[in-house]
């Protein structure tokens, strides 16, 4: 995979790379890529840290032991996500996140020196040093900070080059990235912050209302992925699933069953945001670019993957956009390629890629 589109194959442009590494640092999940000749080594860890709860500092568990963890502590820990809607809230909490990235991403005795690390598109300049800084102080030599959606246009190989328009729909947890990508560069982005995990919490405010039954977060979330979908005018199957809460009236344990209508209900104002932010940035897109970007339109990330989304964003908006094959790893593969050509996103590079 070229990062311009030129005749340079994936394996001669990663070959012999070995010390450089993209991360995805999701709001629910961090993705780590790895070059190894022309594919890549990925690993995955749930945005989780465990700490103490009389000092935070003091980090406890990271990943899947601490996400274990949530909702289920003694009082003196507590587990936490360092992100919320795609933005570093504690500072010490993401750079142990981001150590153990590292520590799972390298071999024994091999040291990573570049890093290039994907965040929300409109995160400001002082979020953006701060991740920077956790890159750093996790060893990294070299930490250049992108947007998510810039990322996984590069990971998805989309035509990044041409100067016709790109668009990724990149649907994380936390927050939506529309990012409209021309010759190499952004052109225009709108970031809306709403995501997966606002459909879980949505849910489990409706199973509530209509069973008075709490569920966890985790049973909202694992309901989703197993029979979640978008309301659209496309005949979809309804799918059930059962999962079990807290009767709010005897305080007992209470299963209840959920639907795929119920979580389209949790996730249209989900969708309707996205609907919103899309209207907003074909709007303000240049006629020389609407053409590319009805042929080049592609969702990224955990959300995407709900049925009926390429049904409703086409009801909407009269475009046809195509699903990726890997939608949580894109933005971490197009890091790691990034990484791997430290100048490859300079102006002067991108112009002479193109020539």
């Amino acid at each position: 995979m070229s990062l311009f589109g030129n005749k340079k194959t994936e394996t001669e442009q990663l070959k012999g790379i070995i010390n450089s590494i993209g991360i995805d640092l999701g709001t629910l999940n961090t993705v780590i890529a790895k070059p190894n000749g022309d594919k890549f080594d990925l690993y995955q860890i749930p945005s989780v840290v465990a700490v103490r709860k009389d000092n935070p500092k003091v980090v406890l568990a990271v990943g899947e032991e601490a996400k274990l963890m949530l909702g289920r502590t003694p009082e003196d820990i507590v587990a936490i996500r360092p992100l919320r809607k795609g933005v570093i809230e504690s500072f010490a909490q993401a750079q142990a996140l981001l150590i153990k990235a590292l520590e799972i991403g390298k071999e024994e005795g091999e040291i990573i020196n570049r890093i290039v690390i994907g965040i929300p598109g409109d995160s400001s300049e002082v979020e953006r040093k701060a991740a920077e800084d956790i890159g750093k102080n996790a060893g990294a030599e070299y930490v250049l900070v992108i947007s998510e959606g810039l990322s996984a246009a590069i990971g998805a190989g989309l035509p990044i080059a041409e100067p016709n328009g790109t668009m990724i729909i990149d649907i994380g947890a936390g927050s939506t990235d529309l990012v409209i990508i021309s010759l190499g560069g952004i052109t225009d982005i709108e970031t809306v912050r709403v995501g997966g995990d606002d459909i879980d919490a949505n849910l489990v405010q409706i199973v509530k209302e209509k069973y008075n039954v709490e569920i966890g977060i985790h049973e909202a979330e694992t309901a989703k992925i197993k029979v979640g979908m978008f309301h659209s005018n496309a005949n979809l199957e309804i799918y059930e699933t059962e999962v079990i809460g807290k009767a709010a009236d005897t305080y007992r344990p209470k299963k209840v069953v959920i639907d795929s209508m119920m979580v389209a209900d949790a996730a249209e104002p989900v969708i309707s945001a996205i609907v919103k932010g899309l209207n907003l940035i074909l709007k303000r897109l240049s006629p020389e670019l609407i053409a590319g970007v009805y042929k080049n339109t592609v969702a990224v990330g955990g959300t995407s993957q709900l049925r009926g989304l390429q049904n409703r964003i086409d009801e909407e908006l009269d475009i046809p956009i195509n699903l990726s094959d890997d939608p949580m790893t894109v933005v971490a593969k197009g890091a790691a390629i990034v990484a791997a050509e430290p100048r490859a996103l300079e102006p002067d590079v991108r112009m002479k890629a193109m020539k």
